[in-house]
């Protein structure tokens, strides 16, 4: 399991010590050069850069048309596929219209994220199932927050909640045959870390 940090502008550059790989925000990549600069340069060290469409910060995924210009600069190591927040439906389509429009103009060598969405366990599967299948994303991605984790494991806090959602949605996915083992997945940000004790490589 790789696992890294998003840290401010000023540590950046130590960031590189103790994290494993560097998590780059399209967002901010006209508003601080040195911000782009610095994921130009870890590339140039050959280290694994992901590109983020900055859906969380935004509310709404970053311009895909501009976003591809963005993947193309740099050139990341991964990028994420525009996706709507907990929008199984919305996520979908916009996977499709990437997958039609933009996925030939990316630049070879450069591998997507698509990132499943949802309100309801069956949605998420939905999600799943469509982004692994007919869009054929690289990676797979499940983020942090669902509100779905709320209902199934309601907690006084609800950084709790989150974080034993995942974890039982995920085993859950997992025992349905859901889960694609032979892709990689990424585990889209943390409520607590005390999350990856949970989880252990089968041997």
């Amino acid at each position: 399991m790789l696992i890294s940090h998003e840290s401010p502008l000023s540590i950046l550059p130590q960031s590189r010590k103790y994290n494993d790989y560097d998590y780059a925000l399209v967002h901010l990549f006209d508003e601080i050069p040195e911000y782009y600069n610095f994921f130009v340069e870890s590339l140039k060290q050959g280290r694994r850069v992901i590109l983020d469409n900055s859906i969380f910060e935004l509310g709404t995924a970053f311009n895909s048309e501009q976003f591809l210009h963005w993947v193309n600069k740099l050139k990341p190591t991964e990028y994420i596929i525009p996706d709507v927040l907990e929008d199984a439906i919305g996520t979908m389509v916009n996977a499709d219209e990437w997958k039609q429009q933009y996925l030939i103009q990316v630049e070879p060598g450069i591998k997507s994220i698509g990132v499943v969405q949802g309100k309801t366990y069956q949605e998420l599967v939905n999600c799943y199932n469509h982004l692994d299948t007919i869009v054929q994303v690289d990676k797979l991605a499940i983020s942090f927050d669902y509100s779905y984790y709320l209902e199934v494991c309601p907690h006084p806090n609800k950084w709790m909640g989150y974080t034993l959602g995942r974890a039982q949605t995920l085993a859950r996915l997992l025992k349905d045959g859901i889960i694609n083992t032979s892709k990689p997945h990424h585990l889209l940000g943390c409520a607590l870390p005390i999350e990856f004790f949970f989880y252990r490589e089968i041997s």
